[in-house]
This record gives structure tokens, sequence and C-alpha cells, in this order.
């Protein structure tokens, strides 16, 4: 099936799949035996193709489960109605797959789609303008089976202000509503967007542990996407979980970061707060971002409806060259692994710990 920016939003996360091997990215076969074959992998956010290009990636990236986005584009963007529509296209794509797929409602289907050679796929939003402002709609969207939310994404909503908003609100009395509401459904509370306040807000107001799904450390990267070390130890005092995303933007300000920039956000958050409280998110899908996005001008003709705020420092590329593939988690692991990390403490930042709060949230 060809890639066309409306498949490319029904079927993937955020971005769409890499070309090829990177320089220096070792193969499938050269690193599967390296994975426990009882080791469940878990992308925080991520993406993945519906076809039979798409289930070889995944197979080769070793990984069980994604969280993946709906209904992020459109005008407006991250609408209810993209929400549903979107829905109904992954409902479609689980009851065409079951041999394949597995749509994850509780963290149980995550262990059975590892032990049935599957793919979990956690349904998502990365903003909560899809609940219309109607706290009914949480349920609404629960029973058709979301299982996290964004709070906000970079702007002001309903319930609190993003990133890149001029102004940080913190959380409103709706956004407190909607938080114990999932709280009592069973739902991830994602803070990854938010601005500083509208986070901690959050983290405190939250019955139960959050996450951080797809971001990186502000100590390293002075970015408002990033977040700082005071938010990411409360995120882990409550007992949540930080995916440190790929984006290469986020990960430095260089033009160009490297997979070694990538794993000191992950050294980052294990000196500050332990191991228990960090694994990938890599806000890209399993192939990568090149096979959508094969241009400059083809990234920016799609994301230009986002309208990014210079604080951002959104540009090209978007990926790091090591970790565009889908082999992603297993170049992560080897350079875990250089770095002296034992094999326990991978198992956990590559899909341990999300598992772990996977079961404390959704049951």
């Amino acid at each position: 099936m060809s890639i066309t920016r409306r498949s490319f939003v029904q079927g993937s996360g955020v971005a769409a799949l890499g070309v090829g091997l990177a320089p220096g990215a070792a193969r499938a076969d050269e690193v599967a035996a390296e994975q426990d074959p009882g080791e469940i992998w878990i992308d925080g956010l991520g993406g993945a193709r519906v076809d039979a290009e798409g289930f070889a990636e995944i197979a080769r990236s070793g990984i069980t489960m994604i969280d993946t986005t709906l209904g992020p584009a459109g005008t407006p963007t991250f609408s209810y109605e993209a929400a549903v529509r979107d829905l109904a296209t992954w409902h479609g794509h689980f009851a065409r797959h079951r041999d394949r797929l597995v749509h994850v409602r509780r963290a149980d289907d995550i262990v059975r789609a590892k032990q049935e050679g599957k793919f979990a796929v956690m349904l998502g939003f990365q903003n909560a303008t899809h609940l219309n402002r109607d706290l009914r709609n949480v349920d609404f969207f629960y029973n058709l089976g979301i299982r996290q939310i964004q709070l906000t994404y970079n702007e002001l909503n309903a319930l609190g202000a993003g990133c890149t908003e001029r102004v940080d609100t913190g959380l409103s009395d709706f956004g407190v509503e909607v938080v114990h509401r999932m709280n009592e459904l069973g739902m991830l509370v994602d803070l990854s967007h938010c601005g500083v306040r509208t986070t901690l807000d959050a983290i405190e107001v939250s019955k139960t542990p959050v996450v951080f799904s797809h971001s990186n450390c502000r100590a390293l990267n002075d970015n408002m996407r990033c977040k700082s070390d005071e938010q990411i130890r409360k995120l882990a005092a409550r007992g949540g979980v930080m995916g440190i995303t790929t984006v290469n933007f986020f990960v430095s300000n260089k033009p160009r970061s490297t997979l070694d920039d990538y794993i000191a956000h992950i050294e980052h958050v294990v000196r500050l707060v332990g191991v228990d409280h960090v694994a990938i998110g890599s806000d890209s899908s399993i192939g990568g971002w090149r096979q959508s996005f094969p241009t400059e001008k083809a990234f920016w003709d799609f994301h230009s409806q986002f309208k990014f705020k210079p604080g951002a420092d959104v540009r090209w590329p978007p990926f790091i060259e090591a970790l565009d593939v889908p082999e992603k988690f297993h170049v992560i692991r080897r350079r875990l692994v250089d770095k002296g990390f034992s094999g326990p403490d991978i198992a956990k930042i590559l899909g341990g710990n999300s598992l772990r709060i996977y079961r404390e949230i959704l049951g």
C-alpha cells in the first residue's frame, strides 16, 4: 500500500518509515540473538504501517508494543471528528489482522501478544481537544479503546497550557475533572507536551502515576519540549516513567545529534531518579522518518499544520541517523551494554518500566 498523508496519520503515531539501514546500524539477523526471547520491548510513542512491509519491519524491530497517536491531522488539528475517524481505521486494522495485531486495553494484552508472536498496539491521543470540552467523552473514548491521553499539545486548551504557550496557566478545573476521571477508568495521563506549571499541577492532582511518554531532559538541551530536573524528580516521586525520544532537535541543539547524545538522556534520568523511571518513547515509527518524508519539503508540507513556534527548534532532519531504522531498540541496547548497564536494567529501560506502570494503571 502506498503511503499518503492520510494513511500516515491513520497508520502511524508520529512519523513513518525509514529507508534502509543507517551507517553503523546492525542488521536484524546480526542483533536478534541479543534480545532475550522473554523480554518485552515497548515504545511509549511510535507508529507502524499495517501492510506486508510494515509487518516485516515490526519483526526486525524486536518491539512488542507501541502506543500510537490518533487524530492529529486536519482542520482544525486534534479534532473530535479526526479521533473518531482514526479509531474506526484502527478497529478495522484489528479486525482484519487478528493473526498479527492485539489491541491493548489491559496490560495482560501486551504479555499475550508477546506469547503469541503478535504486535500489540495501544491507542492514545496527543491532545485532549479530542474530548470536545465534554467530560462524558472520556468514557466514550475509553469504551472505544483509548488508553492514553496527553492533556495538552503545545498550545493552550481547556485543560491547561502546552509547553510553547506564552503564559502557562496551569491545570484548569476542567483539567482536574478529566485527570480524575481518567484515574477512575484506568487511563494513562501523559504530560509530554504540557507546560511546566500544567505538568506539576497534573502530577500533584493525579491519584495514580503519570507519564512523560516521549520527552527529553532540559538539563541537556534547553528546548521547551524538554523536561526540567524538577519535573522529572516529581514524576518519579509519584512512581511515573519518562520515555526518551529519538528526535534530533529534542536530543540536542546540534545540527545532527548522535547516538551517544541520545544515550546521555537515559543516563541523566538514571543518575537523577534511578533506572526504574526511564523508558523509550521514540516519537517515530518502527521504520523511521525518511520513507514518508524523503525530503525536507515533504516533512514541512505535513508538519506546518501544527504551527510549531521557533522555541521548539523544529528543524530538518528530525531523525538521528543511527536510530532511524527498524532495529533502533537493538542499537540502543548495544550502546547501553557498551556503557556498562546491566542486563536487568536494560530490560527495564526497553520495556519493563513501561509494562510496570501499564499494569498499575490499565489493570
